[in-house]
C-alpha cells in the first residue's frame, strides 16, 4: 500500500471521518467504558449535545464500524423510534489509549513519508533526529 493508492486514501479517510472530531472521540471512549453500552439520551447529556447531535455521532462509529448497536424494542411498545444501544465493536481498531491502529506498518510509514517530503529536508532531518 502505497501514499498514492486508493486503499490508503479510503483508510486515512476513514479513520478521519471516525476519530478526527474531538467530541466524537470521546463519545467513542465513553461507549467503549461503559458496561452494556450507551444510548443517544445518555450521550447527549454526558457531552452537552442534543440528542439528534448523539446519534449522529453514535451512528458515524457504527457506520465505520467502530461500535454496534443493538435495537431494544419493549414488548407492547408503542410508536415511535426504537432505543438504540451501541457498544464498542468487536475487533474494532481502536486501542485502549484511544489511539487508532493501522493494520499494516506500511500504511503507517507511507503516511509518515508522504508527511515528511511536506517539510523542507532540514526540518525533517532535524525532527528525525529527534526522536532517534
Amino acid at each position: 500500500m502505497t501514499a498514492n493508492s486508493p486503499s490508503f486514501t479510503s483508510t486515512v479517510s476513514a479513520i478521519t471521518q471516525a476519530f478526527g472530531d474531538p467530541t466524537r472521540r470521546g463519545i467513542y471512549l465513553f461507549a467503549r467504558d461503559a458496561d452494556g453500552g450507551v444510548t443517544a439520551a445518555q450521550v447527549a447529556e454526558q457531552f452537552g449535545v442534543h440528542p439528534n447531535v448523539a446519534r449522529h455521532h453514535l451512528d458515524k462509529l457504527a457506520a465505520g464500524g467502530y461500535l454496534e448497536v443493538a435495537v431494544d424494542r419493549p414488548e407492547g411498545a408503542g410508536a415511535g423510534r426504537p432505543s438504540k444501544r451501541y457498544r464498542a465493536a468487536a475487533g474494532a481498531r481502536v486501542d485502549l489509549d484511544g489511539h487508532v491502529q493501522v493494520r499494516s506498518d506500511d500504511l503507517v510509514l507511507s503516511l509518515l513519508g508522504k508527511a515528511l517530503a511536506l517539510l523542507p529536508r532540514e526540518q525533517a532531518e532535524a525532527m528525525a533526529e529527534e526522536v532517534g
